[in-house]
């Protein structure tokens, strides 16, 4: 009996030791925000070394115990510190992570220890921690179903700007990811100048329910088939939203006809009548400094200046699906139709090149999305295949910046685009409930959620 346990502790101590070195060796398995499998791999072996050390010299019992303790931390490290799917509420992840970490443990221990009474302590700590590990998982609240972002912008304090598909407001999140605050532009184009500015995030910031949508949803759809009815402030429709020169924000209310400019701090500072007969497009406006592009479904591209004056007007020869946007030197405009893309000189509207996307598997009839000129290349959005693939300004080498999936870094469901001053990327998944941003060589690097604010609590 005794050989038993100890060949049984002996194939434990290996077992955790090839556990800690496989864990930080592949940490992390889908996107790293905390790449260190080197440091994973050299505290492992650190304490595998001290594991394998002689047990017969009583001085090297505690050096063992401390290698011990250095694996099961790179144990618990390597598990714990992968990224959460966006999927699943994080306390239920947690729990899930942390019941097989547990009972790995109590049967090391039941093993290591000698004492009876040291093992019924272990018997009476693992108990009551996976009572509670099931009590968490149990009552862990979902992520909030109200926020789905879909149209983003980003000003150059790398202050991001995200509509709701459900809701008719814009969150306002700051550069780390923190949600700052709300502006409700409904109101504040029925208030006028200075209107109501930011309102505080959180479930209860409303208390007259000026922003809670009771008769229809809020979330993007064809906007030919539309019709307008009486309009309170819990009524707005987006088509899109830009940044320009000062860090002015600029939200087309076209449901009422009018373009709305907002300052820094959530005033707005001006209005003004869009032109007559403008329908917009999905992704429907565009900012260079003081200049905005207006994009029309049935294939116009409209120049305004700060005022709203009409510059000048192009027309491309099919609708235009997925918006417009800007080259990151103001030159050059994209617009996306169906299935082609088109690029055009901001000077005088000719067409400098155009290519064809291929048309991906799917059922929908609107296979693209949304458009993001980037520093050489484009970025669209491919609805049916939750894709969002990069193409260089000649529509040649695509590649694919994020796949279908439910980690960070993959896509549930792609909503709109934007970019920063740096160059990252910001992609709203209004299906994941989070803006994802992107380092311009394809790294995600920041998560942009809002997991303490649901418009109908």
């Amino acid at each position: 009996m005794h050989d038993i346990r100890t060949r049984l502790q002996l194939w434990a101590w290996g077992a955790l030791l090839l556990g800690a070195l496989a864990c930080s060796a592949r940490l992390s398995p889908v996107t790293a925000f905390q790449p260190r499998p080197a440091l994973g791999l050299a505290l492992s072996l650190l304490g595998g070394g001290a594991l394998l050390l002689s047990r017969t010299h009583p001085a090297l019992h505690p050096l063992r115990w401390v290698g011990a303790a250095v694996l099961w931390a790179c144990l618990c490290w390597c598990v714990l510190s992968q990224p959460m799917p966006l999927t699943r509420p994080p306390s239920l992840e947690w729990s899930l992570r942390g019941v097989p970490l547990i009972l790995a443990a109590a049967l090391w221990l039941w093993l290591a220890l000698r004492a009876p009474l040291l093992r019924r302590a272990v018997a009476a700590a693992l108990l009551p921690s996976l009572a509670a590990l099931a009590l968490v998982a149990w009552s862990s609240p979902p992520h909030p179903l109200t926020f789905a972002p879909y149209y983003l912008a980003v000003d150059s304090h790398g202050t991001v700007y995200a509509t709701d598909a459900a809701a008719p407001v814009i969150r306002v999140f700051a550069g780390d990811g923190s949600l700052r605050a709300k502006l409700r532009p409904g109101l504040a184009s029925l208030q006028g100048p200075p209107g109501p500015g930011f309102s505080p995030p959180g479930p209860y910031n409303d208390p007259d329910r000026l922003g809670v949508p009771r008769t229809a949803a809020n979330k993007p759809q064809p906007l030919s088939t539309l019709r307008p009815w009486p309009l309170g402030a819990d009524d707005f429709w987006f088509c899109g939203l830009a940044v320009g020169g000062q860090d002015r924000l600029y939200v087309p209310d076209w449901q009422r006809g009018r373009m709305l400019r907002f300052a820094p701090d959530g005033r707005i500072e001006a209005m003004w009548s869009l032109p007559p007969g403008y329908h917009p497009s999905l992704g429907c406006v565009a900012a260079a400094g003081d200049t905005l592009y207006l994009s029309d479904e049935t294939g116009a591209v409209l120049a305004l200046d700060g005022a709203g004056h009409l510059l000048r007007q192009w027309r491309l020869p099919e609708p235009i699906v997925g918006g417009i946007s800007l080259a990151p030197d103001g030159a050059t405009l994209f617009a996306l139709a169906r299935a082609r893309v088109y690029r055009l000189d901001t000077v005088d509207g000719a067409v400098m090149s155009s290519w064809d996307l291929p048309t991906p598997a799917g059922p929908l009839g609107r296979p693209y999305q949304a458009i993001l000129a980037l520093r050489g290349s484009v970025l669209v959005t491919d609805l049916a295949a939750h894709r969002a693939i990069r193409y260089d300004w000649a529509g040649m080498h695509p590649r694919v910046l994020a796949g279908p999936g439910a980690w960070p870094g993959e896509l549930g469901q792609a909503g709109g685009l934007a970019r920063d001053d740096s160059g990252a990327i910001y992609l709203a998944d209004f299906d994941h409930r989070a803006v994802q941003r992107f380092a311009d060589a394809g790294q995600l690097n920041l998560l942009f959620w809002s997991p303490d604010d649901d418009e109908i609590d």
